[in-house]
């Protein structure tokens, strides 16, 4: 089963968030100078937007889910987002508008950075209630086919090298990025690609996409929206850079995984066995 306290404490906190974000970035993304926690570039606000919309699809599917099995890897994924957030906020602190600006932005900064200090802790103790409820273990399905684990397996890992080298080293990034930005905001594209990198290697590991489809329809949102927000501001995109077509080539990725995902995972995977009705008593 899955713990209340989990869904209290961090599964319906990081949907509202994330519903938050989506809304404000994907339709004001050139106002995050007046509205948002720092000012950055339309092309990555559009981008982000459409990250923390798919994670918006993922957690509310999520709460629908009774068992654990079926919501750890976005459970996990994001546990591991509220650090990386965080590390990158405290790392470019010096971009958030914390002292000075329009005051709907530094009343963004402010919650921004105490979102992500108490995020971690109310993060643990949601997966230590987790931890303490008792389920039984559902036997392991068998292996995914090769033609699924593969592309799953090879996305995830192309997306946590190309989130470690953004999220470690941005200002290299920076120098060679297709549209303006800041390290901070490189910083948490990089975040975001390790976490969905992180999520469909778990996808290989659990080998059921049953167990993973709010996990896909994270992907199809995110690259949908994506993609729309990039066409949006193309006029900001340097596009005859390679990192441009590289973006694209990521967003359509996604797309491609999370409707393959779904659709496969329909496929495969059979109707969960029902529950035999009871025996009716004929002297009753």
């Amino acid at each position: 089963m899955v713990s209340p306290v989990l869904k209290a404490l961090m599964v319906a906190p990081l949907a509202l968030g994330a519903a938050y974000l989506f809304v404000l970035l994907t339709l004001f993304p050139g106002s995050t100078g007046t509205l948002f926690a720092w000012q950055m570039s339309p092309v990555s606000a559009a981008l982000l937007g459409a990250g923390y919309g798919g994670s918006c699809a993922m957690y509310v599917l999520a709460l629908r889910a009774r068992r654990w099995v079926d919501i750890r890897v976005a459970v996990t994924a994001g546990a591991l987002f509220m650090p990386l957030a965080g590390l990158a906020t405290l790392l470019g602190r010096g971009s958030l508008q914390l002292t000075g600006g329009p005051l709907l932005g530094v009343l963004a900064a402010w919650g921004w950075a105490a979102v992500h200090a108490g995020a971690p802790l109310l993060g643990l103790i949601a997966l230590a209630a987790q931890w303490l409820a008792r389920e039984e273990r559902p036997p392991r399905p068998p292996r995914l086919p090769w033609w699924v684990a593969g592309p799953v397996t090879g996305h995830g890992l192309g997306l946590t090298v190309i989130g470690l080298l953004l999220y470690a080293v941005p200002g290299l990034a920076v120098r060679h990025w297709p549209w303006a930005a800041g390290q901070l905001e490189v910083r948490m594209l990089g975040a975001w690609c390790l976490v969905f990198g992180a999520a469909l290697l778990l996808t290989w590991v659990e080998a059921e996409l049953r167990r993973v489809r709010n996990g896909m329809a994270a992907l199809l949102v995110t690259g949908t929206f994506g993609l729309v927000g990039l066409i949006r501001e193309a006029g900001q995109v340097s596009w005859g850079q390679t990192g441009a077509w590289a973006v694209v080539l990521v967003l359509c990725a996604f797309l491609g995984l999370g409707l393959s995902g779904l659709g496969v995972g329909w496929m495969l995977d059979p109707a969960l066995p029902q529950t035999p009705p009871a025996p009716v008593d004929a002297h009753s």
